[in-house]
């Protein structure tokens, strides 16, 4: 989730790391064995803030798509025991961050591997390096991951990579190895933390059942066409409860049950498992979430009814809520500036129905992004996201 520099990988990297150069070209399709034809699961691991997937295959192999922080190597080790894993046949670090390679080092160390699959691009982090050489010590090379490469085809399951579509970016997020799953008539995309920018460079069919949200459902990622394109059934969103990032949005949250997605995520649903037959798919977690929502105004006797977002700079917005009758309200817009002044943020009181709404100017000097709007009534409190565009 930071944003560093790229670094690729060089014969000075290496040296540091003291290993053989880790990395081969991959860009054969590898087949399997017979196609059984039974279920398909997908396990969304709870690690936190970070990424972690366990994919059990219906021809009996399994794929690892990353393994939290360095730290949360644990869960994600005991997981995997508790089904009984010995070999993970497919070992996928989406990018170089340690929320989603931290935890790779342990679990390399710790299973029978196949193969690994990685993008073309590197950190000087102790964790990358420590990453590296576990992967030269078990004698293993490194696959590249990049838009093209097909892990496995085989009858009516296929597993490729999507993203990333070129080997210059500024961003790491942007290297994310983005993988498709493809099971008789159902998709499942994994997004890494690929953000717009290589959103827009993935050309071919993404309309999914599922989608592991991109880069834990921030604004950097799920551009409003993309998610078009995708109209999953499921929304998979893996973040940390009471993260300091303030992920996931609310406006992508919004975005996803905008296209009829149901959005299930790692802080308020725990464990979540996908089951597909092929044709049907059903998502669960194993907490209870009925109680909670993804926005906090459920927790309170204030409900938006209407807000006007996304929206441009220098244009109106109208906030609409409904709460308690004849109850003053204060509403706080929160930039990265600080608070608004604009005209029309004063407090109101709500008429006999509870009805209250507020119209005001977004400035055209306010930067695009997404933005906090706070209502109140000094018992109760709710925010919402504001996105502001160009």
């Amino acid at each position: 989730m930071r944003k560093i520099r790229i670094v690729f990988l060089t014969c000075l990297c290496l040296l540091v790391v003291g290993c053989a150069n880790p990395f081969v070209e991959s860009n054969d399709m590898t087949s399997v064995s017979t196609f059984s034809g039974d279920t398909l699961r997908v396990n969304y691991i709870d690690v936190g803030q970070g990424d972690s997937i366990f994919i059990q295959l219906p021809n009996n192999e399994t794929m690892l798509i990353d393994a939290g922080e360095v730290y949360k190597s644990e869960n994600v080790i005991n997981y995997l025991n508790n089904l009984g894993i010995k070999k993970i046949d497919y070992v996928v670090g989406t990018h170089p961050h340690t929320d989603h390679i931290g935890g790779l080092e342990e679990v390399i160390n710790t299973f029978d591997i196949g193969s690994i699959y990685m993008p073309r691009a590197s950190s000087t982090s102790k964790t990358y390096l420590d990453l590296l050489t576990a992967i030269s010590n078990k004698g293993l090379k490194v696959k590249t991951a990049k838009s093209g490469v097909v892990v496995l085809d085989d009858d009516n399951l296929k597993l490729e990579f999507i993203a990333p579509n070129s080997d210059n970016y500024s961003e790491l997020n942007n290297y994310s190895a983005v993988l498709k799953l493809t099971y008789l008539d159902n998709t499942f995309l994994f997004m890494g933390d690929a953000e717009t920018l290589s959103e827009n460079e993935v050309t071919c069919n993404v309309d999914a059942d599922v989608i592991k949200v991109g880069h834990h459902g921030s604004d950097s990622s799920s551009g409003i066409e993309f998610v078009k394109k995708v109209s999953p059934e499921y929304a998979i969103i893996m973040v940390g409860e009471g993260n300091s990032y303030n992920h996931p949005y609310q406006s992508i949250i919004d975005r996803y049950e905008n296209v009829g997605a149901k959005v299930l995520r790692t802080d308020l649903d725990g464990n979540i498992v996908c089951d597909s037959d092929g044709v049907d798919v059903t998502c669960k977690g194993d907490k209870d979430s009925s109680s909670n929502s993804s926005s906090s105004a459920a927790a309170s006797n204030i409900n938006l009814v209407s807000l006007t977002s996304p929206i441009s700079r220098g244009s109106d917005v109208t906030v609409s809520i409904k709460g308690l009758p004849n109850t003053t309200y204060d509403i706080d817009v929160i930039y990265s500036s600080g608070e608004s002044k604009a005209s029309g943020l004063e407090d109101k009181t709500s008429d006999s129905e509870g009805n209250v709404s507020w119209t005001f100017k977004v400035s055209s000097n306010v930067k695009p992004g997404t933005y906090e709007v706070k209502i109140t009534d000094g018992e109760d409190s709710a925010s919402y996201s504001l996105e502001v565009t160009d």
